[in-house]
Formats: structure tokens, sequence, C-alpha cells
């Protein structure tokens, strides 16, 4: 008798950890989704990137890989703001966008006009090419050039799937607050899809963290 109750006992904390799995699985992206993939100056994005005809999805994309909405942020390189100009593209911007002499790369509001119209410079440059403009964004125009006759393996390197990623999370996650068509997926496979990212984030930042690389 105590070995069917001690039996009966185990099925129940194993069927128990069951539920409580299931459920974290299907509400704790829910939840946290919004850190994850947070959105911020929607408004911007959507204003300057139809004066500049870029997708709104692609430059918030850049904007999460670049800084993850951070204004004020650095790199070692020195690049600065939301969509991180080095210095002499930031000039190069404000001269084309109307801002020079007088701007500041750390405002929200400059950072983005400036990476829309170069988007859109780039995209122009590379026929439309997500891939290789993104390239280019992330590695300079004469290393993108070189690869115009195989953008397969521009696809392949890790800025562009990230950003590529970030993109099609953006259009499935924020369509409303960017002005987009929902993304071309039913919502079943939509919600899937948004889950499973957010669980790879999270998992992402958890090693990050344990092994001190995040």
């Amino acid at each position: 008798m105590n070995k069917m109750k001690l039996r009966f006992n185990i099925w129940m904390v194993v069927i128990l950890f069951c539920v409580l799995g299931v459920s974290a699985y299907y509400t704790i992206p829910s939840m946290f989704a919004d850190e994850v993939i947070p959105l911020q100056y929607s408004s911007f994005i959507v204003k300057y990137s139809n004066k500049y005809s870029v997708d709104p999805t692609l430059v918030a994309a850049v904007i999460m890989q670049e800084s993850r909405f951070n204004p004020k942020a650095q790199s070692f390189a020195g690049a600065q703001g939301l969509m991180q100009f080095m210095p002499g593209t930031a000039a190069t911007m404000a001269k084309e966008t109307g801002r020079w002499p007088k701007y500041d790369i750390f405002d929200a509001e400059t950072s983005i006009e400036f990476g829309a119209a170069h988007l859109r410079d780039l995209l122009g440059m590379y026929k439309g090419s997500n891939e290789l403009a993104l390239y280019a964004y992330n590695t300079g125009t004469g290393s993108a050039s070189s690869y115009i006759s195989n953008p397969g393996a521009i696809a392949n390197y890790s800025y562009v799937k990230k950003v590529l990623n970030y993109k099609r999370m953006y259009q499935a996650m924020y369509a409303t607050e960017l002005s987009v068509e929902p993304i071309k997926i039913d919502k079943k496979d939509s919600s899937a899809e948004v889950r499973g990212f957010v669980w790879s984030q999270i998992f992402s930042n958890f090693v990050g963290t344990v092994t001190g690389n995040k």
C-alpha cells in the first residue's frame, strides 16, 4: 500500500512539473517579450523610415542590434548613438540630411534620421538587397561590394542574420506601432516563432551572464 501511495505521489509530482513546464513555456515569453525585444522611439522610426522610403522594421532591427535602444551608447571603436555612427559617417549624414553643422549624434531623433537615410543609400547602392546593405552598414561599402556576386555568403554573416531575425520579430510583435502589415503567416505560427525566438534570447543572455561573455 505504501509503495502504491509513493508511486502515486511521484506521478503527481511528475505531472505537476510537466504542467508547470508547459505553462512556463507559453507564459514566460509573453511576460518578457518586451524586455527581450524592446521597441522605443517608434514615432521617429516611422517618421524617418517614411521620409527615406525604408522599412521601419529594418530600422528598428538595426537599432536593436547596434545599441538596444540606448541613445548614449558608445563602442570601443568610437561608434556613437542609437545607430552607432562613427564621427566621419555621422558628419556625412548630417550634410546629407541638412543637419550640418550643428547636430548631436546622441540625440535619438538625429541618430534615427541618419540611420534611415544611410540605409536608404545602402539599399539603393545594392539594388534593394537587405543582406548586402546590412553587411555594408556593419563593415563598410568596400567590403560588401566584394560580395555582390556571392550574396549567399552575406546571408550567413552573423550580424546580417541577427538583424534580419530582429526584423522579422518586429514585424510579428510591433506591426501596429511601426505602421506595417503584420507578418505574412497565421497568428498561431507567428506566436510560436516569437515564443521560440524569445526563449533563444533568454537562453543566450543566461549563458552570456554565466560565462561572462554578455
